[in-house]
């Protein structure tokens, strides 16, 4: 077993379950050591640390490359082929939960960042590997480095997500639909491409917005509702006028990632069948646009809830999570450059697309909106399933890409 691949073996048997991202930073960090290159551990809780580490003359352009330590939970073991945290390797997969989600994508950049110190190549500017913590549940460790000013000089983000699929999958309508080609355009990228899967690069993808609205009333027996306040009724009203304002968004649309996307997820009201209740609860998750700031919706839910108490509700706003969307430019360089040596590498045409997910660039763009930025890694979509698992082909060969690619935008 090579050492790129002994590595990645070594952290998918960290658990690193929405958590303990430590061991992961710990990992990396003696592991660059190694290598001659330094790091800075930041920690966000004594047992969940991010990691900094950057090479570089200094003289240029800032290029980061972003990759998340957490895993999402093990799932059904019962249905796993083999242990969740076993790194089992058969037919040239490795199968782990976190292989594709992101861990290859986390090595494939730490290997590209050792091959690049090793190898002396000279890189006219700056590249800041970052490793977070948090990225599945808050991206907790991004907003820490954003705060900390580790996003502000980034003139491009490299975001090492899995951005694969195997390729016979382009044969099924979902996926041609999220390509929005047709079966003609499918087979045609099935035919040029020499490998077992085929990925893309993702130039845009969906903010979210996500909030409660809480409803206080008073609390009276069912046979007495008068002396009460129903909670539940102010709420309806406040469903009703969000959904008119819901009507009144739906023609925002962006060229890659098309409409805003509002959905009601959750309500909740009352205690018991005989009380009048007196809380209420509805929460709401929207994927946003660039063409509709998440700042303009806020304000738009917070003035239908001032108009409501102005007429006597007792609403109030929580805003969970505030991740603003993403897209950069076609042809912007860190995309066009990324697009010639990735079909080099990767032996198939390579399309641009947009995705309705997130990832930690949502966090790093709240402190500098002006970051081109990029999802490209190896990985496919068995992220989060039973049985994920990556190409180890393409593991080797996003290392590649990735030193390329630096070597290019730093030259």
């Amino acid at each position: 077993m090579d050492e790129v691949v002994q590595a990645l073996s070594d952290i998918i048997k960290l658990n690193t379950v929405n958590g303990h991202e430590k061991l992961v930073a710990d990992y990396l960090a003696k592991l660059l050591k190694q290598h001659g290159i330094d790091s800075k551990l930041i920690a966000y809780e004594p047992d969940r640390v991010s990691l900094v580490a950057e090479i570089g003359d200094g003289n240029g352009p800032v290029v980061g490359f972003d990759g998340h330590e957490d895993i999402v939970a093990l799932g059904d073991a019962a249905k796993w082929q083999v242990d969740a945290l076993s790194a089992t390797i058969k037919d040239n997969n490795m199968i782990g939960r976190g292989t594709s989600d992101m861990k290859s994508g986390l090595m494939a950049g730490v290997f590209a960042l050792i091959n690049l110190k090793e190898q002396a190549v000279p890189l006219h500017g700056t590249l800041r590997f970052m490793a977070t913590v948090g990225e599945e549940y808050g991206q907790y460790g991004a907003k820490q480095l954003g705060e900390a000013g580790y996003a502000n000089d980034l003139d491009a983000l490299i975001v090492g997500e899995p951005s694969g699929a195997h390729k016979q999958l382009l044969l099924q309508k979902p996926i041609q639909a999220m390509l929005q080609s047709d079966e003609a355009g499918a087979e045609a990228l099935l035919a040029a491409n020499q490998t077992n899967e085929q990925h893309f690069i993702e130039l845009a993808h969906k903010g979210s917005l996500t909030y409660t609205v809480h409803s206080k009333g008073v609390a009276a027996h069912s046979s007495m509702p008068e002396i009460g306040k129903n909670a539940i009724t102010p709420l309806i009203t406040f469903y009703q006028k969000e959904e008119d304002y819901f009507a009144s968004i739906k023609n925002y649309r962006n060229p890659v990632l098309g409409p805003v996307t509002p959905v009601v997820t959750v309500i909740k009201g009352g205690e018991q069948i005989n009380t009048v209740p007196a809380s209420a609860d509805l929460s709401v998750k929207i994927r946003t646009i660039p063409e509709l700031p998440n700042a303009d919706i806020t304000a738009a839910i917070q003035k239908i809830i001032a108009d409501l108490n102005a007429q006597g509700a007792e609403l109030s706003l929580d805003i969970l999570s505030d991740l603003r969307p993403m897209h950069t430019m076609a042809d912007a360089k860190l995309v066009t450059t990324a697009k010639e040596i990735g079909e080099d590498v990767l032996q198939q045409k390579l399309p641009l697309i947009g995705v309705p997910g997130g990832t930690d660039a949502s966090s790093f763009l709240a402190f500098n909106p002006n970051i081109d930025v990029i999802v490209f890694g190896p990985g496919n979509i068995t992220a989060h399933q039973v049985n994920e698992y990556v190409d180890l082909d393409m593991y080797h060969r996003f290392i590649t890409i990735y030193e390329r690619l630096i070597t290019s935008l730093l030259k």
